[in-house]
């Protein structure tokens, strides 16, 4: 199959065309280019799309038209048909891509018998798990995985020729055969021994159940006598309980007799009494009379305390000591003689003695202003020395006099507080007295009216006492005949209550069990409850009886069922060993054509390490390991490099594809970016591989570096197809 052109309205592809020519085709677009979106266009426009997937990353989601048109593609090739185009495109919302056409190129005539189910298949020669698992090479899904589809055309090519069987599906179908008669504790043959195990258990428990209803019947029967017993006793405290009561209404009744009879005589004896009211209200008056005289008594002794304390007032009054008399009028001197004054005599012979001196020195010195100075003087020192006298004794009489006003005033104070206290003593003396006098008057009073009233019918109460004495007599009167119609109450109350056993003559006693009547209602009361669980045992037993079934059906469906459970072991037997037979054929399959898948893994790989490594090795699930030129024993691949892996893998991809594609169809290979992780010189390799694989198949070679287009014009020119941006 060759490819001519590619177009599409697909994920970011907006109505491009991709055309491309026999050979190995290089199509270098920058990451994020579209390079993965070509090689899934290329799977759909095959294959189809898968609508059914309903994943986030999903197909039909992830490659939606980036500018909002519909889903569609177109591919033209040489196919095995002739040069045919295929068409795919959205009809329905709701199925992307599910119109498809098939026409021969250039005309409107459809290609018989060319579907959208097999379109790849018819053309490619093999299913779409296979083509994936083979030719549609990509950075993130080089790894080689097992299919059952992939694993039958490798065993039909290598083998026989057959396609139609493979042992996955042979293992499955035994697998499940085998796990649908036992798998773990799931599967017929476990549910059949657990429906036997739960028939033997049933039949035990039938069996159980009868032996237990037996005793569970005989014990109900005792029970129930015995309960019968005791219903029989406690009949009799019915019957004696009754005769009691009989008894118990007679002696109600001769009390409630003697209770209004004694009432009676009572009440003719308080008839002449006031009413227990009055009477409580006098007793209360006299009550109240005591309560004054206590007063009376009280202010009686305060009348006395307050005459005591005026008497001692009067005499602190006369013992208070007066040095001048209380009415000395305001301003009159205290001191015993008067306040000095100058002494006009003495002043004047002061000057007569002056004038006398001068008038001898004049006399003497015949001198006048000696004379007259002489005498000035001297009558100037005699007037001040006189002056200076009266004054000093003055001040003196003064000080004398100031001390005396204070001391006075002191006495006055001490006088004037004995006073007030006197003056207070008399207006308390008056006042309580005064009181004393008023309920004196008020108490002669009160007790007169008690008296007036007590002798209304009790003439001899003449005193207070005698008074009280009678007031108590008539409430104690009245509260006997209250007890006595009290007691008249109760009784009919009583005769109420037992008068409908009659207050005839008492019945004949009956004799009480031994067993009280409580100690019967609780016995009564423990085999009722003995016997209500003891019945609902028996009815659930019975119960579960018939759900049971009957034993015979039971035995026999045991009988049954080990038949049916031997047939089924024999079938799982048989299944076993057929698996067991399957996995040997299997092993003996896988050792034929591993070895020759890795001989042709071996011969690529070689050439893409440069001949560093010349076996590889593969196990039955297509997981290789390599061994390098010169080593004994063979590495796995996570021990290599991711870049040697790569290779590795690659190397058996092209293998298988060399071993399982047709090469009447010539199925293309698509690489996405494989070489990515290669180094230069094993790129180069790997590209020299390429180009001689591409003289019989078309391949697409997808990368986002330039490395490969510069190496193949450099040493393969011509040789390759390059599609840049």
């Amino acid at each position: 199959m060759q490819i001519h052109t590619l177009t599409a309205a697909f994920g970011r592809l907006d109505h491009e065309t991709l055309s491309l020519q026999s050979g190995l085709n290089v199509i270098e677009r920058p990451n994020e280019g579209g390079k993965s979106t070509w090689a899934a266009l290329l799977r759909v426009m095959l294959y189809g799309l898968n609508t059914k997937d309903r994943a986030l990353t999903a197909d039909k989601r992830r490659y939606l038209p980036w500018s909002g048109a519909a889903m569609e593609g177109r591919l033209e090739a040489d196919t095995v048909l002739g040069e045919v185009t295929i068409t795919r495109r959205t009809a329905r919302a709701n199925s992307p891509m599910g119109a498809f056409s098939a026409v021969y190129t250039g005309t409107a005539q459809p290609v018989e018998d060319l579907t959208a189910a097999n379109c790849g298949e018819t053309l490619l020669g093999v299913s779409q798990d296979v083509f994936v698992r083979s030719a549609f090479i990509g950075q993130s899904a080089i790894e080689v995985k097992q299919n059952a589809d992939l694993e039958r055309r490798i065993a039909a090519l290598i083998t026989t020729g057959e396609e139609d069987t493979s042992y996955t599906t042979a293992a499955d179908c035994l697998r499940r055969q085998l796990n649908r008669r036992r798998y773990n504790k799931t599967g017929l043959l476990p549910q059949l021994e657990a429906q036997q195990e739960s028939r033997r258990r049933e039949l035990d428990e039938i069996q159980a159940l009868e032996d237990t209803l037996r005793l569970d019947l005989d014990r109900e029967q005792q029970l129930t006598l015995r309960l019968a017993e005791l219903k029989a006793q406690l009949a009799l405290h019915d019957a004696a309980d009754r005769a009691q009561r009989a008894q118990t209404a007679h002696a109600a009744h001769q009390a409630l007799l003697q209770a209004q009879s004694s009432a009676d005589a009572l009440a003719q004896e308080v008839r002449p009494l006031p009413p227990r009211a009055e009477l409580e209200a006098m007793r209360g008056a006299i009550a109240a009379l005591s309560a004054e005289k206590s007063v009376i008594d009280q202010l009686s002794q305060a009348a006395q305390d307050a005459e005591n304390t005026l008497h001692r007032s009067e005499a602190e009054l006369a013992e208070v000591p007066m040095t001048w008399p209380a009415a000395l009028p305001e301003g009159a001197p205290l001191c015993a003689s008067p306040r000095p004054r100058q002494p006009i005599a003495l002043l004047v012979l002061a000057m007569l003695a002056g004038i006398g001196a001068g008038a001898a020195l004049f006399m003497a010195t015949h001198s006048l202003p000696l004379g007259l100075g002489a005498g000035a003087a001297l009558a100037l020192l005699l007037l001040t020395v006189i002056l200076l006298t009266t004054k000093k004794r003055q001040k003196t009489w003064d000080q004398q006099n100031s001390a005396l006003r204070q001391q006075r005033s002191q006495e006055l104070a001490v006088y004037a507080q004995a006073q007030q206290q006197v003056h207070t003593a008399q207006e308390r003396f008056h006042q309580v007295a005064a009181q004393r006098d008023a309920a004196q008057a008020q108490a002669r009073a009160a007790a007169q009216r008690i008296l007036t009233q007590v002798q209304l019918f009790r003439a001899d109460a003449a005193t207070i006492p005698a008074a009280l004495a009678a007031v108590e007599e008539g409430i104690r009167r009245w509260a006997t005949l209250d007890t006595a119609r009290q007691a008249v109450q109760t009784a009919q109350v009583r005769w109420d209550a037992v008068s409908a056993d009659g207050a005839g003559s008492p019945a004949e006693p009956v004799q009480r069990p031994l067993l009280s009547r409580i100690q019967l209602q609780e016995e009564i009361q423990r085999i009722s409850a003995l016997l209500a669980d003891l019945q609902r045992q028996i009815h659930t037993a019975q119960g579960r009886i018939q759900a049971l079934g009957d034993p015979d059906e039971l035995r026999q469906a045991l009988k049954d069922g080990q038949s049916r459970q031997e047939e089924l072991q024999g079938e799982y037997d048989a299944l076993a060993l057929a698996q067991q037979v399957l996995a040997e054929a299997n092993t003996a399959l896988q050792n034929r054509f591993s070895p020759a898948l890795g001989h042709q893994a071996e011969k690529i790989f070689a050439k893409l390490t440069e001949m560093k490594y010349n076996r590889v090795f593969l196990n039955r699930e297509i997981v290789p390991s390599a061994q390098e030129a010169g080593q004994i024993s063979p590495r796995d691949a996570w021990t290599l490099s991711r870049g040697t892996v790569d290779q590795l893998y690659l190397a058996v991809r092209l293998a298988i594809c060399d071993l399982v594609l047709p090469e009447r169809e010539a199925a293309p290979i698509i690489l996405d970016d494989a070489l990515v992780n290669f180094d230069d010189r094993r790129m180069a390799a790997a590209l020299d591989y390429l180009v001689e694989l591409g003289q019989r198949r078309q391949i697409l070679l997808f990368t986002c570096q330039h490395r490969e287009s510069a190496y193949l014009a450099q040493a393969h020119p011509g040789r390759a197809h390059q599609i840049s941006p």
